[in-house]
């Protein structure tokens, strides 16, 4: 069983914008699925490279948009979005030094913290692009 099971309230009716939500989702549980298996530090740290590499492609997709239309809450959203990458990069740092490993915490913060986005900030983006 996934651990963030895609969920229909999260659409933003944003066609980008959902297929790169349902693509994290699906990488988060897959992050999940790894760490569950006891997969390897190689294993879970190339689920978790392909996670921040995708996000990081997701958010300058979004970022775009906001600044094609003038966005008025860019830069409020570009700072959720930097210190999302900040918080997960210096996790990323510590787990390649072994310092770290992958847990349910992190996984249940992953989760949380795009839950909250999507339903809050990624919402008001696209509610904003359809007004257009």
């Amino acid at each position: 069983m996934p651990l963030f099971p895609w969920d229909d309230k999260l659409k933003t009716n944003h066609p980008n914008i959902d297929t790169d939500h349902k693509k994290l989702v699906d990488l988060v549980n897959k992050l999940y699925d790894a760490m569950l298996a006891g997969k390897g530090k190689d294993a879970c740290g190339q689920v978790l490279n392909e996670l921040i590499n995708y996000t990081k492609t997701h958010f300058a997709m979004e970022e775009r948009l906001m600044a094609t239309h003038n966005y008025a809450k860019t830069a409020e959203h570009k700072s959720e979005h930097a210190k999302l990458i900040k918080e997960v990069s210096d996790f990323k740092v510590k787990f390649d030094a072994g310092s770290l490993t992958i847990t349910a915490s992190l996984l249940s913060f992953l989760r949380d913290w795009l839950i909250n986005h999507i339903s809050k900030s990624d919402k008001a983006l696209a509610d904003s692009l359809a007004g257009r």
